[in-house]
């Protein structure tokens, strides 16, 4: 019996070097045919379900519950990101609880409001009220953590735009998350931007809990809401963090050797050092973990989809080349992460990749508009 999928979008955190993924995302998203209107096609018109944590997940939000195609997205996230990071420069309060992100909060709902017609639009999706988005009914959920649990294996939580499944867990019980909150709650970075309260409660970004590549939270969602009906079949960004360790068994990873792993990342992750941000070592630590963790969910994801002959329904998009120095908090960048991305795109691991996911793509996409027009008014 043939077993029909579910089409999923994993998008990693890792501060401004996310931009890599919405410039790989752009690219499969032009070797697709090009929509009704003739534009390129939105991610929202390929993907059931798109995810992601931390600044992935504000990527997920805005392609998937706003609905925007990628290179709206790039400016959008590029113009966020900056706000941010800003809020942060001379400000760096490790183990403190981080700085209010004002002209990042004011900047979200004026992009909230633009696309959703309301600042205060909710991220769930109400079936009784006629959503204002066109995101082609796309489903999309984050990952954060509750801030008072600390850091290290907390489970994340799932903000959805849609109905919790059965046997899914609310974050706090009776409150409808507006989208506003759920950005803010995903770029929570613990030490540095302050927490989100809702109720007595407070959320954060999962990257640090080991959540920063949510490849598994995707596949379990997939099961959680339709069970063996359908398989997955994950698409995953990655932010070329694997440069960053040496991948010395399927299992085990470990600092590189050609280069003090420490040396690279504080030239990677120091924010403004001359501005104030400090602790930049402590920061370096935690992108290696992060590094390492995003890694290894890639690695064992690969590995449980091959043991379920699933292998031909799971393709990574991960420069393996990394993206150089680049600081996470640098959006001066983009031009250089265009580039980098772009260039690890030709290789023959990216061709490979890319070959794999545009068939299936393509054929998924041909099938999706094969039903729309079969339920076209005569």
């Amino acid at each position: 019996m043939l077993i029909a999928r579910k089409f999923v979008l994993s998008i990693d955190g890792a501060g401004f070097r996310g931009y890599a993924c919405l410039v790989t995302l752009h690219y499969l998203m032009k070797l697709l045919p090009p929509n009704v209107a003739g534009g390129t096609t939105r991610p929202c018109q390929v993907f059931d379900v798109i995810c992601g944590t931390s600044t992935g997940g504000l990527i997920a939000v805005l392609i998937g519950r706003l609905g925007l195609d990628c290179l709206t997205a790039m400016s959008v996230y590029k113009d966020l990101v900056a706000a941010l990071f800003a809020a942060v420069d001379g400000n760096g309060i490790i183990g403190g609880e981080g700085v209010p992100p004002n002209v990042f909060d004011q900047k979200v709902a004026t992009i909230v409001e633009k696309y959703a017609g309301d600042k205060s639009a909710p991220m769930k999706i109400s079936k009784t009220c006629p959503d204002k988005v066109d995101h082609n009914s796309t489903d999309t959920f984050v990952t954060v953590v509750p801030s008072t649990v600390g850091t290290a294996g907390a489970e994340p939580y799932r903000l959805r735009s849609y109905a919790t499944p059965p046997g899914g867990v609310d974050s706090v019980i009776g409150h409808n998350w507006t989208i506003c909150e759920v950005i803010r709650a995903v770029t929570a970075l613990p030490g540095y931007i302050k927490s989100v309260d809702i109720g007595s409660q407070s959320f954060q970004d999962a990257a640090l809990s080991g959540a920063a590549n949510p490849v598994f939270e995707a596949i379990s969602e997939v099961e959680l809401r339709w069970g063996k009906q359908f398989e997955p079949s994950i698409t995953s960004l990655g932010t070329g963090l694997v440069s960053f360790v040496s991948i010395d068994s399927d299992d085990e990873l470990s600092d590189r050797d050609d280069e003090p792993v420490y040396d690279k990342l504080r030239r990677a992750v120091k924010s403004q050092h001359s501005r104030g941000m400090s602790r930049s070592d402590v920061f370096s630590e935690q992108l290696l973990r992060v590094a390492q963790d995003t890694e290894l969910a890639h690695r064992e994801a690969r590995k449980q989809l091959s043991k379920r002959n699933l292998a031909d329904n799971y393709f990574r998009f991960d420069p393996t080349g990394g993206l150089g120095d680049i600081r996470t908090s640098d959006v001066t960048q983009a031009a250089k992460i265009t580039a980098l991305t772009n260039t690890w795109l030709r290789t023959q691991e990216g061709t490979n990749e890319t070959r794999r996911a545009r068939h299936v793509l393509q054929t998924h996409l041909a099938e999706i508009r094969a039903r729309s027009s079969s339920i076209l008014p005569l």
